[in-house]
């Protein structure tokens, strides 16, 4: 049997959020998360706690935290889970924005 190789296709670097000049956050995007973020949202309500769950399931509690002391309005949370969303589906942020409208 003939190998494939397809090492050109894993292991792309690792997609980060930049929220500000110096708030960087890496996004886990395995299908392990990815999964788990689908399994746990499915049947939520789209809420505040829900968008919360989301990014921390995402990028991490210090992330969360961050957000959360930056007080963010309901439009800066839209636009961090547009983002995050598009990350983790490998579109553009106005890809995904489109889709949300």
């Amino acid at each position: 049997m003939a190998e494939i190789d397809i090492s050109s296709k894993l292991g792309k670097e690792q997609p980060k959020l930049r929220l500000s000049k110096d708030k960087v956050y890496e996004v886990d995007t395995s299908a392990d998360n990815y999964l788990l973020v689908q399994e746990k949202l499915k049947n939520e309500d789209f809420s505040i706690d829900t968008m919360y769950q989301m990014i921390e399931m995402l990028v991490g509690k210090e992330a969360l935290k961050d957000i959360k002391d930056m007080k963010p309005t309901i439009s800066d949370l839209k636009a961090i889970i547009t983002a995050l969303s598009a990350i983790v589906s490998e579109v553009s942020y106005e890809e995904m924005e489109k889709r949300f409208q």
